[in-house]
């Protein structure tokens, strides 16, 4: 009876999880098979994943997609921090005419926001040229066809997704703890640092795994600016499943995995922080 239970309130997600094997569980569970597939025989091998952590192109791949991700996520996170905090201390009202803007900003990505770039600070871009015009050299050292170049871009597609996140968390720092600091002499850096901060370091490491997530698994934006003059994890897959001649896919698939394993190492990992600073946070 219990199970007839169960099944009842389960059956109106049935759409879902029919939808999840189909598009998700079943393609990767292909993908990891793929991956271990000799690309002539068929047969069981290491070799894709010997060929990826040995040949330089993909191993420049990886520390270019870490690197930029990292970079993005760290910076992005520092100002959604300021961002999320600035829009809690609006009224709900404010507040409320400021979400859709960070909501549509959340999804200028891929052409437009590339499109944008190339506009403004590419080559022959609009701030590029009105900044020499008024002879400041702000610009001048900026390349943006280049792996610095596009981590301008990412940082500005992380800020509206960091904020989003990160905002409901500001509900747990209350009011009276701020009032109460102000009472002890305590000013805003002390307050944050040793409070403000500490407890929101739950939603502070989430929000960097979403971030450094949604980074590194950015192509359209890179493809468009560099198309596949800069490797990362995302173009080196797209090259191996869309070649003229012949397309690798077990080496796709390997580089796949190594892109999901990365992921799943950096949740892990601010998994395991998150809850040693949880102990250490209850237990001081």
């Amino acid at each position: 009876m219990k199970q007839l239970r169960f099944l009842y309130k389960i059956a109106p997600a049935a759409p879902f999880f029919v939808l999840v094997m189909l598009f998700l569980m079943i393609p990767f569970a292909g993908m990891i098979i793929s991956s271990f597939r000799h690309p002539e025989t068929g047969v069981f091998t290491l070799k894709n994943y010997h060929d990826v952590f040995t040949r330089l192109i993909y191993t420049v791949a990886i520390r270019n997609s870490v690197r930029i991700a990292f970079i993005s996520s760290t910076t992005g996170l520092c100002i959604s921090f300021f961002t999320a905090l600035s829009l809690t201390r609006l009224s709900s009202k404010t507040r409320a005419r400021y979400m859709p803007v960070l909501n549509m900003t959340q999804g200028f990505v891929g052409f437009p926001l590339a499109f944008s770039f190339i506009i403004m600070v590419g080559r022959s871009g609009f701030l590029v040229l009105l900044f020499r015009h008024l002879g400041w050299g702000l610009l001048d050292n900026y390349n943006l066809y280049s792996g610095d170049g596009l981590i301008p871009l990412f940082i500005y597609f992380a800020i509206p997704l960091g904020t989003l996140l990160m905002v409901p968390g500001f509900s747990a720092v209350r009011q009276e703890w701020i009032d109460t600091a102000a009472l002890l002499q305590a000013n805003g850096f002390q307050f944050w640092f040793r409070v403000g901060i500490p407890v929101l370091s739950s939603t502070l490491l989430g929000t960097f795994s979403v971030l450094f997530a949604d980074s590194i698994t950015t192509f359209t934006t890179v493809y468009l600016i560099m198309s596949t003059n800069y490797p990362t994890l995302p173009i080196k897959v797209f090259s191996m499943f869309s070649g003229d001649l012949r397309q690798q896919v077990e080496l796709g698939s390997a580089l796949s995995v190594v892109m999901v394993l990365i992921i799943l190492a950096v949740i892990c990992s601010t998994s395991l922080l998150r809850k040693a600073l949880n102990r250490w946070r209850f237990s001081s």
